[in-house]
């Protein structure tokens, strides 16, 4: 009796094991961790002709956007992805085309003066490219991104349904000489399903990388060992470089001691660091925008956390005027002045142009979530001749882009169906193509705007089903257990350990 009440608490504990390896949902900070339980779904097999990344850190990459893996999953009724690689800080696009139900887009008809044969919503991401007006159906440079892209042909098996965009770079906000520059990480989608008439939404930001809930505050300038604060071991940096500079052949640095920006290292800035002791960054300081090649580490930038904002969501208007502080349209109240960015347009401002450049985003229904690290230098390397085959190593890389989204809003994909994903990298005018794909791979150059490596201002040659192998990648949609199926792993735990209550039970 003893040796079957151990085996039967042995099986409850191997079930409760399986049941806590099932259900593993993804953090969303911008890495395929193996804690993520992801899938790989493609590793690239093409150098990137979009520049290499060079710097190890979370947002400015030192140029370079490549797709080095893609991971997938499936859990708790949102499809998870990370592909891994980078984005560079330019407004490149991470262009994300999904086909989870019947039916859909194959090739895509964006053209304005063609509008009966139209296959698609106008308005996503209408803004990318130098402040558009909202789309009037009248002119191909403002109607965003779908038709900018006029001409894309999928691969044969592959229909898009959904569409999603991914970029970042530096953002303003307000009327000058007020304004506020930040950086951000913005997340777009649209419903291809009902032609022109689909839902196109502006989900959301993000203004720190890793899906943090944070702002990224200016540096401070005695802050010389950029810890994010002045403190001690800022002074111990000014003395060892006081008086070793002249300015003139010997050049001191912030990293020096140099606060002000003479070069020399001197009592002057032993001032700003008497001036700055003790300050920490606050919601309300100088927003900041990492620069490609710049000095400063963003990871030291980041800030203080918003209110009541969870890791890996998104900032949007009802987050602006609800935690976020903003009192109305107009950006009064808001925490941080960056969020004024995600409103509608102020009253005061109709019929003005939108002066204060607010851009109303909304992901209440859509509810994406996001984690972006762009920290990855490794990976493929940049191309500079006719050979593109992969020489670096990209199965090494698990950062990048990393996003979540209910199925419910990609159609509610059946129970053991297919989804696919198209995922490339595409130009900050959504109208030249990388050779960055995700799935076999591209083996060539930039498909750019007519397929041929040039540029026509729109996709009309380029033809993915020309291109040897599939450009997307596949994840099958898990089952769901019927009714009288096998119990899930924490019901055999239940039983189980009700079975050893009886046994012991009847032992006594």
């Amino acid at each position: 009796m003893k040796s079957w009440k151990y085996f039967l608490l042995s099986t409850a504990v191997v079930a409760l094991a399986a049941g806590q390896q099932a259900v593993a949902v993804p953090t969303m900070d911008g890495n395929a961790s193996v804690a993520d339980g992801y899938t790989l779904l493609s590793t690239q097999n093409t150098d990137t002709h979009f520049g290499n990344a060079t710097l190890p850190d979370l947002i400015a990459s030192g140029g370079g956007s490549e797709i080095d893996q893609v991971f997938g999953k499936i859990e708790g009724g949102r499809l998870y992805v990370t592909v891994a690689g980078n984005l560079e800080n330019n407004f490149n696009k991470l262009q994300i085309f999904i086909d989870s139900v019947a039916g859909g887009v194959n090739k895509i008809n964006g053209d304005v003066f063609t509008p009966l044969d139209n296959n698609v919503p106008f308005g996503l991401d209408a803004f990318c490219c130098g402040g558009f007006a909202p789309p009037d159906g009248t002119n191909t440079d403002n109607e965003g991104a779908l038709q900018r892209m006029d001409g894309l042909a999928f691969d044969t098996n592959f229909s898009a349904d959904y569409a999603m965009i991914f970029t970042h770079g530096g953002e303003n906000v307000g009327v000058a000489p007020n304004n506020s520059n930040f950086w951000a990480m913005s997340a777009h989608y649209a419903d291809l399903t009902q032609g022109t008439a689909g839902p196109v939404v502006a989900a959301g930001i993000q203004l720190a990388p890793q899906g943090a809930p944070n702002v990224l505050r200016s540096p401070l300038a005695a802050d010389f060992n950029e810890d994010g604060d002045v403190g001690g071991g800022d002074f111990l940096v000014w003395q060892r470089g006081h008086g070793n500079f002249d300015g003139i052949t010997t050049l001191a640095s912030k990293l020096d001691g140099d606060a002000n920006g003479d070069l020399v290292v001197d009592a002057a800035d032993l001032a700003v660091w008497q001036g700055q002791y003790g300050t920490d960054p606050t919601l309300a300081d100088f927003a900041f925008v990492p620069i490609n090649g710049g000095t400063v580490s963003t990871t030291t930038l980041i800030g203080p956390a918003l209110p009541g904002l969870a890791q890996g969501k998104l900032i949007d208007r009802t987050y602006a005027l609800g935690a976020g502080g903003c009192t109305d349209d107009s950006g009064a109240g808001c925490v941080a002045a960056e969020l004024g960015f995600v409103l509608d347009v102020a009253p005061a401002e109709v019929g003005l142009g939108n002066p204060s450049n607010h851009r109303k985003f909304d992901n209440s229904v859509v509810d994406i979530e996001l984690g972006f690290d762009n920290s990855n230098n490794a990976g493929v390397n940049g191309s500079g001749g006719p050979v593109f085959t992969e020489t670096g190593d990209p199965e090494n890389v698990t950062t990048g882009v990393e996003f979540s989204i209910p199925l419910a809003q990609i159609g509610n994909p059946a129970s053991l169906s297919d989804i696919k994903l198209t995922a490339f990298v595409n130009g900050a005018g959504h109208d030249f193509s990388s050779n960055q794909y995700a799935g076999v791979g591209i083996l060539g150059g930039n498909l750019g705007g007519d397929g041929l490596g040039g540029f026509t201002g729109d996709f009309s040659g380029v033809d993915l089903s020309l291109i040897a192998g599939d450009q997307f990648v596949t994840l099958t949609v898990p089952s769901v257990p019927a009714l009288g199926a096998v119990p899930e792993p924490a019901s055999i735990v239940l039983i189980g350990f009700g079975l050893c209550g009886l046994m012991m039970r009847r032992r006594v």
